[in-house]
């Protein structure tokens, strides 16, 4: 009877670990709008950058413009296009 109770105690445990590890797994889908959003966000981030940028050194001042590209890049790169 001993035999039997651990026997039954070590196939009930391995079933209940075989349910926890493989039970379906739904992934989680980014949507579009949520890209869209970030990407938009993003955009107005760099944007504000620049602004603040050309206000304190001026129009002319060339590293404003360069953070602004490199800004664009990342923001192209990581949501506008995936």
């Amino acid at each position: 009877m001993r035999r039997l109770m651990t026997s039954l105690s070590a196939v009930l445990l391995f079933v209940a670990l075989a349910l926890v590890l493989f039970q379906p797994y739904q992934p989680r889908t980014v949507r579009a709008a949520d890209l869209q959003e970030k990407c938009d966000n993003c955009m107005a981030h760099v944007q504000a950058r620049f602004e603040q940028c050309t206000e304190v050194h001026g129009i002319d001042h060339i590293p404003c413009y360069d953070q602004f590209n490199d800004g664009v890049v990342q923001c192209f790169r990581n949501f506008c296009e995936q």
